[in-house]
């Protein structure tokens, strides 16, 4: 039998605790500038003591030029019931720039009628499913076949493939397998050419036998039997097998390449992503400007309406919730500074160390790591990882995510170290000029980088060039 008893014990330990604030903070710091702008919209929506004050819709007198990031100034809002680390932190802060007069209060009330705007109204192109089941409206087929075809639509995936079993879907729809054959049959005949296929052969299938091809057999041959073969561009091997003329071959390889391998590709819903710069880095005369984007990003103002409020005579239920909106409103200004404040910092950092690359290109693109730039601004390496994911930097030499500018580097005889990236763009460039009837390998790269000085190992020039998408030699042969 076990016996159980209490004890009091006393332990000591460390451990980190993120207070709100904080993790407010770190929050918008790893957000890039569109998302940022949807946050602080967010929070104008639900926080009443806001005064949004409208920005310019110009991108040069919206973008942050010529102004301190770091405002210093008095305490000019109360802080009572804030802890001594809060106070001296709203301290730092010049909190009047951020009032607005709260002279016009009957702009609040008033009603303006705006014009209409045809942008507003949204065009939205079917969908692959809607456009499949308009079709099938369209087909006389019995009542069961209907009911089969209209579940196996709602099964094709964003490709137009079907993602389920024929035995699968006869057992989910309680029919026979030849019944489910046959509602499939009539939907592989449906446009786009190729939807309702179960993998690419069957996809590529299709849309030979509905197309005009002299040699549509021997294309079907093709894709039916040899298409490992294609892939390894095994063209003589696969004219000696089918014992056909290689010329031949290449025709029916010719037409296969016009055909669609993913043929719901042309009903994806998905949106082009526009990128938004969060640092431009202009060049004036002989000196590079730093300049934050700020378009779009409202301007918070905090309503003197509410601090008289604070002041007033109301009941404490009202006041707490008023001071406690209040609080988050400075502290979400706190932390949109410090965001702003250390992208910038993170983007001169960047400039010293690579002002070579600003100057002449990729070419010049030195070794960087997250480390080197956290030890020049005096922050933490996650710090700066945060800062450098998913946001972008606008250059001389164009647009570029600001982590593109991190990166490992390799040695030379020269005494210095070569960019990753650089070595990446020599790779590409071998293998764009090659001879496509003799494409060069991973040891013919590797001795033509190493007599340039660069010690370089062949399986770095494999990794490299799988990075860059780029196939093996014997894959990349033509005739």
């Amino acid at each position: 039998m076990i016996g159980m008893e209490q004890r009091l014990q006393l332990k000591l330990a460390m451990k980190l605790v993120m207070t709100p604030n904080l993790q407010l903070a770190i929050k918008l710091l790893q957000l890039n500038k569109m998302e940022l702008i949807e946050a602080v919209n967010a929070e104008l929506q639900e926080n009443p003591t806001f005064d949004l004050e409208a920005v310019s819709s110009d991108p040069v007198t919206a973008i942050t030029e010529s102004r301190e990031i770091v405002r210093t100034g008095s305490d000019t809002v109360s802080t009572d019931g804030m802890t001594a680390h809060e106070k001296t932190t709203m301290g730092e802060m010049d909190w009047d720039s951020y009032f607005d007069n709260g002279a016009d209060y009957g702009t609040f009330f008033s009603e303006k009628k705006e014009p209409f705007a045809y942008e507003n109204i949204i065009h939205r192109s079917p969908t692959l499913a809607e456009h499949l089941m308009w079709q099938l409206s369209l087909t006389k087929v019995s009542k069961e076949l209907q009911d089969v075809a209209v579940k196996l639509i709602g099964n094709l995936n964003d490709d137009g493939y079907l993602s389920i079993s024929i035995e699968e879907m006869a057992e989910r729809c309680r029919v026979a397998i030849p019944d489910v054959e046959q509602a499939l049959q009539i939907i592989q005949e449906f446009d786009p050419v190729g939807v309702g296929a179960r993998n690419l052969e069957e996809c590529l299938l299709i849309q030979v036998r509905q197309a005009e091809f002299d040699h549509h057999r021997l294309a079907e041959t093709i894709i039916r039997e040899h298409l490992a073969r294609v892939e390894r561009n095994s063209f003589k091997e696969i004219a000696k097998i089918l014992d056909v003329d290689i010329q031949e071959v290449l025709d029916a390889l010719d037409f296969i390449r016009t055909l669609e391998p993913k043929p719901g590709r042309s009903f994806s819903s998905s949106v082009t992503q526009y990128i938004q710069p969060d640092v431009y880095i202009y060049k004036i005369d002989d000196e590079y400007r730093i300049v934050l984007n700020e378009q779009g990003l409202p301007k918070l103002r905090i309503n003197k309406l509410y601090q008289h409020f604070r002041d007033s005579k109301a009941d404490q239920e009202t006041r707490q919730y008023v001071e406690q909106k209040f609080r988050n409103a400075l502290w979400l200004i706190k932390s949109v500074e410090q965001r702003q404040r250390t992208i910038y910092r993170v983007a001169e950092s960047i400039l010293k160390f690579q002002r070579a690359f600003f100057e002449r290109g990729i070419h010049e693109l030195r070794p960087l790591v997250l480390r080197d730039v956290a030890d020049d601004i005096g922050m933490h390496e996650s710090t700066v990882s945060r800062v450098s994911t998913n946001k972008y930097m606008h250059t001389p030499q164009g647009i570029f995510e600001i982590k593109y500018f991190f990166h490992s580097g390799l040695s030379s005889l020269h005494g210095e170290d070569i960019s990753s990236i650089r070595v990446k763009e020599i790779i590409k460039n071998y293998i764009l000029n090659e001879n496509p009837a003799s494409p060069l390998s991973d040891r013919q790269i590797m001795d033509l980088i190493q007599k340039q000085g660069i010690t370089i190992a062949r399986r770095t020039i494999a990794k490299y060039r799988e990075e860059l998408n780029i196939p093996p030699s014997n894959r990349r042969r033509s005739i």
